[in-house]
C-alpha cells in the first residue's frame, strides 16, 4: 500500500515533468510538415542518404530550393574513382586501398583530414556496389586521370543528369518526398540544443539577377518543417556566389564559374549561426578548360600587356593561382591567353581532343598572329618580340609556326573544399566545444576539410556517395 508522503511526492514529480513537457512544446513553432528526416539540396549525397533512410521506412523530404532538382551534380560528369570495381578487375588493373589513399592525401598537401581520405578509399566499392544496384549504369571503360596512380575512374553512362536522375526516381518510389522551390531559412532548435526542424519558405523563387539571392530574395511563403529524427545538409558548396568568394579569398571571385547559380553560401551561413565550426573556406577546386599536361606545348601571356609572365607546366591548382595572381599584381579582370604553333597542337597528348576544341568554338584557330591579336586583344608587337618566344627547348618546340591556336585561360571554380567541420558520421561538430550538434548532419560539398587543398579528380563521388550512406546508417542507429 503506497504512503500519502510518497504518493504526494511522486504526484509533485509527475506535475512538474509534465509542466517541462508542456513548456517545451509551447516553445515550439506550430509545425506545418512533419517529416522524420529532412534533407537540405537534391544532388548526389542528398539522394543516398534518402535512398537508405527511405528503404529503412523513414518519412524523408529533400529541399530543393530551386525549380529543378540536382544542383551541381547533374552538370558534372560524375566520373567516379573506385578502388575493385569491376571495370578494374576486368582490366586487371593492380589497385590498394592504401595507393588510393597516397594519391588522395598527395593532393590534399597536408590540408585534408587523413581519416577521411581512408574513409573515401575503404567505401568507394561499397558505394559503387549501392548505385549499381539502384540502376545507375557505367560504360565499360576505365580511365587514368591525372593525380590518379592507376586507372581507377569509371565512366557514367548520361552523365550526372542520368545519375542524379536515377536515384531520384529510386528514392520516390521508397515513399521520399522531392521539394522543389522549398528554400531553408533557418535551423530550429528544442530547449536541450537538440535540432528539431526547420523554418523554410515554400514557392521561392530563385533571383540571379540580385547581387545576394539569400539576403535579398524575400520570395515564397515560411513555413515550419519538423524533422524527427534528424536534419541533413547535402547543400554542397559557394561556388556561384561571388561576393562570399571575395570575402573569403579575393582571388577566387577572379575565377570563372561554370556552377549553377543556385550554388551560394546560404545553407552554410545557416549552419555556421546555429553554431558550426567553419573550415577552409579560403580554398578553392580550380578546374581548367584544357589539359593542363599540354600546355607545356604553348606559350601563356597575360591579357592585359601580352607578355608571358610564368612556366606553362605544372597542375590545374598551381597554374591557375598564377593566372590569378598575375591578374590581381595587375589590376586586371583579363584572363591570360594560351597560344599553340602548328607544331605545339600536334605535340599535345591527345590532338583529337583539342581539335574538337576548335570544332566546338571553345579554341580558335588562325592563320597568322595579326589574327590572333586582333581576336583577344593582345600587342602585335610584343607577341612578334623573339624574347616572348623563348622556351626551354629541351622539354618543348618554339611558337613559331603558323597557323596559330589561341583560347582564353580562365580558371573555373565549380568546387569549394570549404565548409563545415564534421565527424566521421558525419555530424556537423559544434565552434564551441568541438563536440556534435545533436541531429544535425553535412554530407557531400557541405562539409570542409575533406580534400585539403585540391581535390583529386573524380573524387568527389565516392565521397559524396559514402559520406551519404555513412550518415544515413548513423541516424537509423542512433
Amino acid at each position: 500500500m503506497i504512503s500519502r508522503r510518497k504518493f504526494i511526492k511522486t504526484s509533485l514529480a509527475a506535475t512538474t515533468l509534465a509542466t517541462l513537457n508542456l513548456e517545451a512544446s509551447q516553445n515550439e513553432p506550430k509545425w506545418d510538415k512533419e517529416f522524420d528526416v529532412l534533407i537540405v539540396g537534391s544532388g548526389l549525397s542528398a539522394n543516398v542518404a534518402g535512398i537508405v533512410l527511405a528503404e529503412a521506412g523513414l518519412k524523408v523530404a529533400l529541399i530543393e530550393k530551386m525549380s529543378r532538382l540536382g544542383g551541381n551534380s547533374v552538370i558534372s560528369q560524375l566520373d567516379f574513382a573506385c578502388v575493385g570495381s569491376d571495370e578494374q578487375v576486368n582490366a586487371g588493373i593492380k589497385d590498394s586501398i592504401e595507393l588510393f589513399v597516397k594519391d588522395l592525401n598527395k593532393a590534399g598537401k597536408g590540408f585534408n583530414d587523413v581519416a577521411q581520405s581512408l574513409r573515401i578509399a575503404e567505401n568507394s566499392k561499397r558505394s559503387y556496389e549501392f548505385v549499381k544496384a539502384r540502376g545507375v549504369k557505367f560504360a565499360n571503360k576505365l580511365k587514368h586521370l591525372g593525380g590518379h596512380s592507376v586507372a581507377r575512374s569509371l565512366e557514367t553512362e548520361g552523365g550526372g543528369g542520368a545519375f542524379v536522375q536515377t536515384l531520384n526516381s529510386h528514392f520516390e518510389s521508397k515513399g521520399g518526398a522531392s521539394l522543389k522551390r522549398v528554400k531553408a531559412d533557418e535551423i530550429i532548435f528544442d530547449e536541450s540544443g537538440k535540432v528539431i526542424g526547420l523554418k523554410v519558405r515554400e514557392e521561392y523563387k530563385f533571383d540571379k539577377s540580385l547581387a545576394d539571392d539569400d539576403i535579398q530574395n524575400t520570395t515564397g511563403d515560411s513555413k515550419f518543417y519538423k524533422a524527427n529524427k534528424a536534419v541533413i545538409f547535402a547543400s554542397g558548396g559557394y561556388s556561384a556566389d561571388k561576393a562570399f568568394k571575395a570575402a573569403q579569398n579575393p582571388r577566387l571571385a577572379l575565377a570563372k564559374t561554370p556552377s549553377n547559380p543556385g550554388a551560394t553560401a546560404g545553407a552554410l551561413k545557416m549552419m555556421l549561426a546555429a553554431g558550426a565550426t567553419p573550415i577552409q573556406l579560403s580554398l578553392g577546386r580550380y578546374s581548367f578548360g584544357i589539359p593542363t599536361e599540354d600546355l607545356v606545348f604553348s606559350m601563356i601571356v597575360d591579357g592585359k600587356n601580352s607578355k608571358r609572365f610564368m612556366n606553362e607546366d605544372g597542375d590545374r591548382q598551381g597554374l591557375s593561382d598564377k593566372i590569378l595572381e598575375n591578374m590581381q599584381d595587375n589590376n586586371s579582370d583579363k584572363f591570360a591567353v594560351i597560344i599553340f604553333d602548328e607544331v605545339g597542337f600536334g605535340s599535345s597528348h591527345d590532338p583529337k581532343r583539342l581539335n574538337k576544341f576548335v570544332e566546338d568554338g571553345k579554341m580558335k584557330k588562325f592563320q597568322n598572329l595579326d589574327e590572333l591579336a586582333k581576336e583577344f586583344g593582345l600587342n602585335l608587337e610584343v607577341l612578334k618580340d623573339d624574347s616572348d618566344f623563348k622556351k626551354d627547348l629541351s622539354k618543348v618546340n618554339p611558337i613559331l609556326k603558323a597557323p596559330f591556336y589561341g583560347m582564353l585561360a580562365a580558371p573555373g571554380i565549380s568546387y569549394t573544399p570549404g565548409g563545415v567541420r564534421v565527424s566521421l558520421n558525419f555530424e556537423v561538430l559544434a565552434l564551441k566545444d568541438n563536440m556534435p550538434i545533436k541531429n544535425l548532419y553535412a554530407i557531400g560539398e557541405a562539409t570542409g576539410g575533406i580534400h585539403g587543398y585540391a581535390r583529386l579528380t573524380s573524387c568527389s563521388t565516392p565521397d559524396c556517395i559514402s559520406s551519404g550512406l555513412i550518415a544515413a546508417e548513423h541516424i537509423l542507429k542512433a
